[in-house]
Order: structure tokens, then sequence, then C-alpha cells
């Protein structure tokens, strides 16, 4: 699923590099990315998704070369493919919570937004809790609660590629426990690979594999 080789990146100013000699992750694998803050665990995750393009290396995705595509279709790929759950969220504040799940159903020509889809998206925010408020906008939610958009947003399109940046942390007990479970049962029901930034012990526990940015290879 993922094959990085020769990997280099580097932040302007020098102020963050980050070097990858070798990683591959296999299809629906799923592996839990640790480390310490400002060590490149969100790097990497944007050098996967083509979000960023590295100076140096390569990196294959689904097959696909990423420093080989443009900027368009390395967004089809992601629209297409991958589920996305970053920090800055992305929620658009004049879309209600259902419309935003749906997004990638009307940016991306590719897919086809229908009846199952609405469904699927409704039935998402259900499953994080937020089933009642399918018309309020984000400006109406906490940190946690947009989060959670974010979450189901990702699911939608049954990615097969799920990369997460502390899909769990700003959720209470209960909740967090919500999400987890949704997450790991789409990855045994669809064998989607995850990649999950996270800082939870408990989490990490239900990973095939943990990479520590402060040893990669």
């Amino acid at each position: 699923m993922i094959e990085a080789q020769g990997v280099e990146f580097n932040y302007p100013a020098g102020s963050f590099a980050l070097r990858l000699t070798s990683l591959g992750i296999a299809e629906g694998e799923r592996v839990a990315v640790v480390g310490p803050s400002g060590g490149g665990k969100t790097t990497l995750l944007h050098l996967i998704a083509g979000i960023l393009p590295p100076d140096r290396g390569r990196i294959r995705v689904h097959g696909m070369e990423l420093t080989e595509l443009g900027p368009d279709d390395r967004r089809d790929l992601r629209l297409l493919k991958l589920g996305l759950i970053f920090q800055d969220l992305e929620l658009l504040e004049y879309l209600d919570l259902l419309d935003n799940v749906l997004l990638p159903y009307r940016v991306s020509p590719f897919l086809h937004l229908d009846r199952e889809a609405k469904a699927r998206a409704a039935h998402l925010l259900e499953a994080v809790g937020l089933g009642a408020r399918l018309n309020d906008r984000p400006g109406r939610l906490s940190r946690g609660e947009r989060q959670r958009v974010a979450f189901a947003r990702a699911l939608s399109t049954r990615p097969s590629l799920v990369l997460a940046d502390e899909p769990t942390g700003n959720l209470d007990g209960a909740t967090r426990d919500r999400v987890a479970a949704l997450l790991f049962d789409h990855a045994e029901q669809s064998g989607a690979t995850l990649v999950v930034v996270t800082h939870d012990p408990e989490l990490v526990d239900r990973f095939d594999r943990v990479l520590d940015v402060r040893e990669l290879p």
C-alpha cells in the first residue's frame, strides 16, 4: 500500500528535516505512529498523502508514484482512495454537518452522490453521536464535535487507506471508544490500511505495528 525509498524533506530555513531511508506498509496493515511533538509525525502523514512533496526520494501509494503525479492527480487520489483526518479539520462553515461529510462527493467528478452516499453520511454522523445535528453548522460545535464530523467525512467514501492525526485526541472516554471502534470496524470490514498518529496508549495496543518517528529506518 505504501512504499518510500530515500525520502528527504526539509522545511524552509532548516527548521525541521525528515529522513526516511526505507519504509513499507502492507495493504490492510494497521500502523500506529508515535513520537514527541515536533518529531515529524504529521509531516510523515502529509508526505504519504501527497500534500507535501519530498525534496528527494520516491513515495508510492496504491501503486502510484506520487512524485510523478501533478497536484490535480494527487488531489484525485486523496479524494478517491484516502480518508484524511488532520488537526486543521477543514470544515466549511457555510455547509451543514451532512454536507460537510458529503463534501468529497461534491468536489470530485469521480464520486457519485446518490441516495446511498447520503444515507451512509447520515449513518456515520449517527455513529459518532451527531445524528440529531445533521442540519447544524460547524460554528455551533465544540472542537471535539468538529473532529467527529471530520472523522465521519474521512470514512464516507469507504477509503482503502486512512491517514489520521490524533483522531481521538479531543474526545472524552466514551466518545473516544466509539470513534476508535468505528475506525477499526471500517478496517476490518473493508480491509483498509490504517496509519494513525496517536499518544493514546490504549489505542496503540490495537495496532499491528508501532512506528516511532525517532527510529525511522
